[in-house]
């Protein structure tokens, strides 16, 4: 790594001004000079010291807005605030500092031997102002950020903790023309103390969830992080979807004769026909019956499927009401409540029933933050199936959700076959103990391009190249010839 030399006096000056006529410094700005020729090395030595360099430039300069958190260039630009002068950005190489004037000496505390930053609580204000994207930069944090520094702090140092950084920030405002700042950060510290009410003042799950005390799973809530970054990486292309009636209700049948039959509700092929036209249960098997007609109930209902969670409430109100359709025969498995009671499959025991709620409400705010269609789809396909939030019906209530955010954004909804049951369900068990998400999305997206190929609008086609595809067999016996047909769709599924 290149050295930087700053001239900080005269005969430094000189003597680095010497050097540099010889070749031996490279002149970035004026008294600023680095012992490389590499841009790349210089570069890099600027950014790492943009103290050094903020201080040289600007002698009371204190670091402000996001950089006082962050304690990094962000994007290559830092934030300072000095006594005296105009708002301008300074160049050095590849750092830009941006300075604007205002008080310097109040509410400040060291981070470096040679610099200052805002302490927390006009950390606080500071990166509640509202900030103008330039090229994607944003000086202020946002209040997203600054919520869940409240949380952090309650949390860590209780009601007596929050109420000083309130006391203080309230005393910064006027000295540093926060006023209107300071009014919104008190209105979110009030909502947190539950003295004020939380509507439309907070934002995050993690609020959220903390003020209606709604304890979530943080382990479970690392992993929908993960697999919303890696989702966040891959390409993945959706096939459209336009509506046919007929089509449509094909296509509904296969999804509820599937899902069901994943789950161990089965029927040939032939009795699940007589069921559904019949819309009556077979005899002495009335309540796998029922099972099947109620997903076919949702699923085949293009309203319905077209409804899509906004908020958290939302997201808990449409799986509620959904399992309650569901389950409506099997009234002793509780539909439409979540869970009392533990529950796993294997070694995989599923989030505690008092996490449920408010891990759903921590999901959905990742969830909120993907992109609409198949990225959101399989999300929430997991965060269902993680959670796995009833008694029973979960594994139904994962794909009808994922589904659901497939046909809200005129996708392709997605089957998965019989012969796929073991593929699909080995994928989602990677996931949940290894954190690795590559297999998952690529056995559902590839099935998403599958469903998509088939012509659904005639039954006997469709039927026909289901069973041709080897769709229908157990795995043993059908998988071979079915990734062939698998072999032709593919995506970026990248390790993760």
């Amino acid at each position: 790594m290149a050295k930087l030399y700053l001239a900080t006096d005269i005969r430094t000056r000189n003597a680095l001004q010497r050097r540099f006529q010889r070749g031996e410094l490279l002149r970035v700005r004026k008294g600023v000079y680095v012992d490389t020729d590499d841009q790349a090395d210089a570069e890099k030595t600027i950014l790492r010291h943009w103290v050094k360099i903020a201080r040289f430039l600007f002698d009371d300069a204190v670091a402000v807005f996001r950089t006082a958190v962050e304690l990094e260039p962000h994007n290559r630009r830092v934030y300072l605030m000095v006594s005296e002068g105009e708002r301008r950005t300074v160049t050095v190489g590849p750092l830009k500092l941006t300075i604007e004037s205002g008080v310097v000496d109040q509410g400040v505390e060291p981070f470096d031997p040679d610099m200052s930053r805002s302490n927390p609580a006009r950390q606080l204000l500071e990166n509640l102002t509202p900030s103008r994207t330039r090229a994607g930069d944003k000086k202020a944090l946002g209040s997203a950020w600054v919520e869940s520094q409240l949380i952090a702090e309650v949390k860590k140092r209780g009601e007596d903790g929050l109420n000083r950084l309130r006391d203080e920030a309230k005393t910064l405002a006027p000295i540093s023309g926060l006023e209107k700042e300071q009014k919104q950060l008190n209105g979110m510290i009030a909502a947190i103390l539950k003295t004020h009410p939380t509507g439309g003042i907070l934002q995050t799950g993690e609020g959220i969830a903390f003020t209606a005390d709604k304890p979530f799973d943080a382990i479970r809530i690392e992993r929908f992080k993960q697999l919303a970054d890696y989702l966040k990486k891959v390409d993945l292309d959706m096939m459209p979807y336009q509506y046919k009636h007929m089509g449509w209700r094909h296509l509904a049948f296969f999804e509820s004769y599937y899902s069901n039959y994943i789950e161990g509700t089965r029927f040939t092929l032939d009795e699940a026909e007589d069921i559904i036209a019949s819309g009556k249960a077979a005899y002495e098997r009335h309540e796998d019956s029922h099972d099947l007609l109620s997903h076919m109930e949702i699923t085949a209902d293009l309203t319905e499927m077209m409804r899509v969670p906004n908020t958290a409430t939302e997201l808990t109100g449409l799986l509620t009401a959904r399992h309650g359709v569901l389950l409506a025969q099997r009234p002793e498995k509780r539909p439409g409540q979540f869970k009392e009671r533990p529950n796993q499959v294997g070694s995989t025991v599923f989030v505690s029933p008092d996490l449920v709620e408010g891990t759903l409400i921590q999901g959905f705010e990742i969830y909120h933050h993907l992109p609409a269609g198949i990225k959101r789809a399989l999300f929430i396909h997991f965060l269902i199936a993680e959670c796995h939030p009833f008694e029973d019906g979960n594994g139904r209530m994962a794909r009808i959700m994922m589904n659901a955010e497939l046909v809200a954004a005129a996708r392709h909804k997605i089957i998965i076959p019989i012969v796929c049951r073991d593929n699909y369900l080995e994928s989602l068990r990677d996931a949940t103990r290894r954190d690795r998400f590559r297999t998952t999305v690529k056995v559902l997206h590839q099935l998403h391009q599958y469903t998509a190929a088939i012509e659904w609008n005639y039954y006997d086609d469709a039927r026909a190249s289901l069973e041709a595809h080897a769709a229908n067999r157990e795995p043993d016996d059908g998988l071979m010839t079915f990734n062939k047909q698998l072999r032709k769709y593919t995506g970026d599924y990248r390790a993760g």
